[in-house]
């Protein structure tokens, strides 16, 4: 959805708040990830309820939702409201991650770095944290940018490192933008010119 767009920073400048209310306004119009999200945070008239929120993102699931599954696999994998199961976890986020949806194609990214509800493949947690990059996540972006500079899943590469870390500061990072700083350099983010292209569609 757009909300998420704008709540994790995906083509745009992050802008929680306005994520929020885009998540509010789908809800009322009963979109179950939605709900499942304004009830997790308590986002507008909603009251923050863990167990409401996995109501709501099972019913989602049912309609194969890609905000539920990956809401549901989120609370899966941190045991938010349930029982904490990395495989079951897993199996959602792999859902979501397969019908494109770039917050859990990073969230599956970041259980194979870790080994959390899979074998740890380091490689695969790169070309997986690629297709989320690809698709404008600018956590993604950041996160390959510690890649290439920790040498993990990929060759160490600090101009390819460096490279990320702009895109994703230019995209509202503060992690890259401090990380940028950490490494003595000093870089002014510019406006992400996804953000305009985005803009347009709404």
């Amino acid at each position: 959805t757009l909300g998420t767009y704008y709540q994790a920073g995906i083509c745009v400048k992050k802008d929680e708040e306005r994520g929020s209310s885009i998540y509010v306004d789908l809800a009322e119009k009963g979109h179950w990830g939605s709900k499942g999200v304004c009830h997790r945070f308590g986002y507008g008239p909603y009251l923050k309820s863990k167990e409401k929120a996995v109501e709501c993102f099972r019913k989602g699931v049912e309609e194969e939702d890609e905000v539920s599954l990956f809401g549901l696999g989120e609370c899966y994998l941190k045991g938010t409201g349930v029982d904490k199961d990395e495989v079951r976890a897993v199996a959602l986020l792999s859902q979501a991650a397969d019908k494109g949806d770039a917050p859990a194609i990073f969230a599956l990214a970041a259980c194979y770095m870790e080994g959390k509800g899979v074998d740890k493949d380091e490689v695969r947690a790169v070309a997986l944290c690629s297709q989320a990059a690809d698709k404008g996540f600018a956590l993604a972006i950041g996160a390959l940018g510690e890649c290439y500079r920790d040498g993990r899943g990929v060759e160490k590469d600090e101009v390819k490192a460096i490279e990320y870390f702009k895109k994703a500061a230019d995209m509202g990072d503060e992690y890259a933008i401090s990380t940028l700083k950490d490494m003595g350099i000093a870089y002014t983010p510019c406006p992400a010119k996804q953000e305009q292209q985005l803009q347009q569609e709404e």
